[in-house]
């Protein structure tokens, strides 16, 4: 017996960009979608990968967030060791 219903996962919001996810005949189909005044949700790209590129894609994606992180934190303490530091001299008795 086969099947060939498609899986549809909840999409990914953002203000102007949307991403769908869905399984159909045994491939991942992801659609990145933008808003545009006057028209609405206008599809830009489409990506069809199988199992294999999936995992490559998930590793990929995993690699680059741990990387935006390690920036996000780094530049946070660069900050922090930017801004004025008060120095409490001793008081006079």
């Amino acid at each position: 017996m086969q099947t060939n219903t498609a899986v549809k996962f909840l999409p990914i919001f953002s203000d102007e960009k949307k991403v769908e996810v869905s399984l159909e005949d045994r491939q991942a189909i992801i659609k990145l979608s933008t808003w545009t005044e006057d028209l609405g949700w206008c599809g830009q790209k489409t990506m069809s990968l199988d199992a294999e590129m999936l995992d490559d894609l998930h590793r990929v994606i995993s690699a680059a967030r741990i990387k935006l992180i390690r920036q996000k934190t780094e530049n946070q303490e660069e900050i922090e060791n930017l801004t004025a530091k008060v120095l409490q001299f001793p008081a006079v008795s």
